[in-house]
């Protein structure tokens, strides 16, 4: 199965580019909110999600408030942990 590409990574923080808010899940993985290249649907800037433990991630852009709260309830819920990086 090969995952869908959502967002380009910065190198330096490993982070989506564009990341406004990183929330913690119970595994102490992370969940990057980020602005997303496509609008939200109702017009305006759209933003995604994506959990850096279990991949789960948002399916289309959303208004910011709406992400962020989408955001926030998978990382209260997940209790994927990190995944391990290279050494």
């Amino acid at each position: 199965m090969t995952a869908k590409l959502i967002a380009v990574t910065d190198p330096a923080t490993g982070l989506p580019i564009g990341t406004t808010a990183v929330f913690l899940t119970l595994g102490s993985a992370l969940v990057a909110l980020f602005q997303a290249s496509e609008p939200a649907p109702a017009g305006g800037s759209g933003f995604r999600w994506i959990c850096l433990g279990c991949l789960d991630h948002s399916t289309y852009p959303d208004p910011r408030q709406t992400a962020r709260n989408n955001a926030n309830t998978h990382a209260a819920e997940c209790r994927a942990i990190p995944l391990p990086t290279a050494a």
